[in-house]
């Protein structure tokens, strides 16, 4: 027995040596989601021998974090997150470019847009897209059909669709368009912006609101407003107007799809569901003046340099991303949570959920497609643009259109204000 014994613990302690473990920051905190999570860490322990030590943080508090774990040198090996604290970390020289950059190589579908935002300035990249939300245009295409036409894609389609379909006598609209100083006026006006070339702000840090294309972008936007639903609408009065039938076309992310097919979650927005409504909406998912642009959000994974277990780590990485894997991941969160592999996206197995089927595997696939063009201001070519989000911090965009519409301001006066403004918070 005492021999036994004195074998059972040699084998132990060995296997306690032996047995690799890594360490997994991520941010989906909602206990259905760790649960999801902590099974996926299981099976892939099962398979591997590699335990996964699940470390959840709130999505707020993890840049607040990171300095302190680097400090204290417990940083991951790897982390979950969204744009933001993937580059900070990249910046400062701790994830490794290079595997991540080799992670997208092998899968070699992971799409364009998303992996663009997280490519490092070496070539490399700080992190691999993960999945992703994109908005843009949600349009009636039985409207559409019955006047003849085209997808809201280009700035003439846009608005031409929205002065046919603008019936304000009957209480509908072209279009439910933001006007109040907030973040989702600015997102919105990102698309428009950069489809025409424009931006706030470069690399080098030159303000550039009073450029012919800035103007040209306002310009766009204000004539839009002619035939937008009455007042400054928000995120939640454009989900009403659109669900009660109230306009043709409105601005939201992916995050739409359950409340557009799933009767319980329209209610919660409207008395009456509408059960034609997922299959006479589209989605443009692109917009397009002189160049192609979509806006949208990256939720990205990436292994840092520090750690002491990188083939482990990158076993963990291609696991989660991976087949069955990955969809059971990304089902977490239908139409929020989209794949950045276009592999993926074209499995029959990622359709089988009840809000995705609803709507098709040709629309999900030009929905996802959208992740091809995805932009943003304060990320260009691997570098970021720090004092972008001093100017989105303070509602700069959102304060300049809201004043346009309620000072009846021409897009000059706009872009001079803007101008002004974004040399002020910035001490210039």
């Amino acid at each position: 027995m005492r021999k036994l014994l004195a074998v059972f613990l040699v084998v132990l302690m060995s296997a306690l040596i032996f047995t690799q473990s890594i360490t997994y920051w991520h941010t989906q905190v909602e206990t259905d989601r760790q649960q999801r999570i902590r099974a996926l860490a299981q099976i892939f322990q099962a398979q591997t021998g590699i335990k996964v030590n699940l470390v959840p943080i709130e999505e707020n508090e993890i840049l607040e974090q990171i300095p302190r774990a680097v400090q204290a040198g417990t940083l991951p090996d790897v982390i979950e997150g969204g744009i933001s604290p993937i580059l900070l970390l990249g910046s400062q020289g701790f994830m490794d470019t290079k595997l991540n950059a080799k992670i997208i190589e092998d899968f070699g579908d992971v799409y364009t847009g998303v992996s663009r935002l997280m490519q490092a300035p070496d070539g490399g990249y700080y992190g691999v897209p993960l999945s992703a939300w994109v908005q843009g245009i949600w349009y009636k295409t039985n409207l559409f059909e019955e006047k003849n036409l085209g997808a809201p894609i280009s700035w003439y389609n846009i608005l031409t669709a929205a002065k046919t379909l603008h019936d304000p006598q009957n209480r509908f609209y072209g279009l439910v368009l933001p006007k109040r100083a907030d973040a989702y006026t600015e997102q919105v006006f990102t698309q428009v912006a950069l489809s025409n070339g424009a931006r706030p702000i470069d690399t080098e840090g030159n303000i550039l609101f009073n450029t012919p294309e800035m103007i040209q972008a306002f310009a766009f936007y204000k004539e839009l407003g002619k035939y937008s639903r009455p007042g400054f609408t928000g995120v939640p009065e454009a989900l009403n107007a659109y669900l009660n039938n109230e306009a043709a076309m409105v601005f939201y992310s992916t995050y739409i799809m359950d409340d557009i097919a799933v009767e319980e979650v329209q209610k919660r927005t409207v008395q009456n569901f509408d059960p034609k409504l997922v299959e006479n909406t589209g989605f443009a998912n692109m917009m397009m003046n002189i160049r192609p642009s979509s806006f949208g959000e990256v939720i990205g994974i990436g292994i840092l340099d520090t750690s002491k277990n990188k083939d482990a780590a990158e076993q963990w990485v291609k696991f989660l991303m991976s087949g069955s894997n990955y969809i059971y991941f990304l089902h977490m969160a239908p139409g929020g949570m989209n794949p950045t592999r276009s592999s993926i996206a074209e499995m029959d197995e990622f359709m089988d959920n009840p809000v995705l089927e609803r709507y098709g595997k040709e629309q999900i696939t030009t929905i996802i497609s959208a992740l091809e063009t995805v932009e943003r201001f304060e990320f260009v070519e691997g570098q970021i643009i720090d004092e972008m989000a001093i100017l989105s911090g303070n509602f700069v965009i959102g304060r300049a259109i809201n004043q346009m519409f309620a000072n009846d301001w021409t897009p000059e006066q706009t872009a001079q204000w803007a101008q002004k403004e974004a040399e002020r918070v910035l001490g210039r």
